[in-house]
């Protein structure tokens, strides 16, 4: 699991992205993104696969589908590629008020791409009254 990629073609659980949203950016808020990816342990710094649902202006993860019980605060959060322990397609949430950056991997650089263009625009509408920049991947 260590790997570089995250693809295993034994794994039962599939690195798969699932969006669902109105196409009416009043809406925005409403979009949700299901899959899995990849996120490096704040402990052991290990890299394990979880199941990620990005609700609202949450990103929500657990071990499975059903166990999403963990959750990632998206406003004001900053959204970037990073090379983490020379991982390709990983990124980073960093929630401002939070004091903890969040590594992720991705399967490949569409859905990587895919998930960080989510994020931030959950990001965005969970800001719809404030004044500063609407969706900015660093």
């Amino acid at each position: 699991m260590a790997s570089s990629e995250p693809s295993d073609p034994s794994d039962s659980r599939t690195n798969s992205l699932n969006t669902s949203s109105s196409q009416n950016d009043d809406n925005m808020s409403h979009m949700e993104v299901k899959g899995w990816l990849y996120k490096r342990t704040k402990v052991s710094r290990k890299w394990k696969k979880q199941f990620f649902h990005l609700k609202s202006s949450n990103l929500l993860y657990g071990n499975t589908p059903e166990n999403t019980d963990k959750s990632i605060p998206l406003s004001n959060a900053e959204i970037s590629e990073t090379q983490m322990d020379k991982k390709d397609h990983a990124f980073r949430v960093k929630p401002k008020d939070s004091g903890r950056t969040y590594y992720m991997q991705a399967e490949n650089e569409h859905s990587q791409n895919d998930w960080m263009q989510a994020i931030c625009f959950a990001k965005a509408a969970g800001r719809r009254g404030d004044d500063s920049s609407a969706c900015v991947i660093q």
